[in-house]
């Protein structure tokens, strides 16, 4: 999987690269060189998350993971359901609040840190990040438990809510 730094074009990076660095010259974003075509919507969507998921993936990275280790980094991030429930005729809502932090932020904080374990390479990492919300807790929960992979949390005390407090100090 080839990326662009969206404010750099010339800056060109790998799946692995991109993950490991985060962000690219002057802050920017890394997308996708292509964005394959997925000619078969119908059978993704008959799949479970998790297998969907495996496929819509390995038809973006490619053969830069080996397959299983692309299927485990799924299987380990998303171990919730994100249920679509139709809320009327033609209005559906997709519920992404059914993560172990409660909320949305468990999708891409949780494949983050499995996408990490696995391009890491040697050595430890520490990350510091900074939140007012749920995005401590999410990140948190989401690097507890990896291996040579420390996590930084800064909140405003008295800021955030006890629920997310309690989450963000694991």
């Amino acid at each position: 999987m080839n990326l662009y730094n969206i404010k750099h074009p010339e800056e060109q990076v790998n799946f692995a690269q991109a993950v490991r660095q985060g962000l690219g010259k002057d802050q920017g974003l890394f997308f996708p060189e292509t964005i394959p075509t997925l000619s078969n919507i119908d059978e993704l969507l008959a799949l479970p998350l998790v297998e969907r998921s495996q496929k819509i993936l390995a038809a973006l990275i490619g053969e830069e993971l080996p397959k299983a280790t692309l299927d485990a980094m799924v299987k380990n991030a998303f171990t919730f359901p994100a249920p679509l429930e139709k809320v009327e005729d033609n209005i559906y809502a997709l519920e992404l609040f059914h993560g172990p932090t409660l909320a949305f932020k468990d999708f891409g904080g949780r494949f983050m840190a499995q996408a990490l374990a696995a391009v890491r390479g040697d050595g430890k990492i520490t990350i510091l990040t900074a939140t007012s919300g749920d995005t401590g807790a999410a990140v948190a929960h989401a690097f507890y438990g990896l291996e040579n992979i420390n996590v930084v949390i800064l909140y405003p005390k008295g800021k955030i809510s006890p629920l997310q407090e309690n989450y963000s100090v694991l």
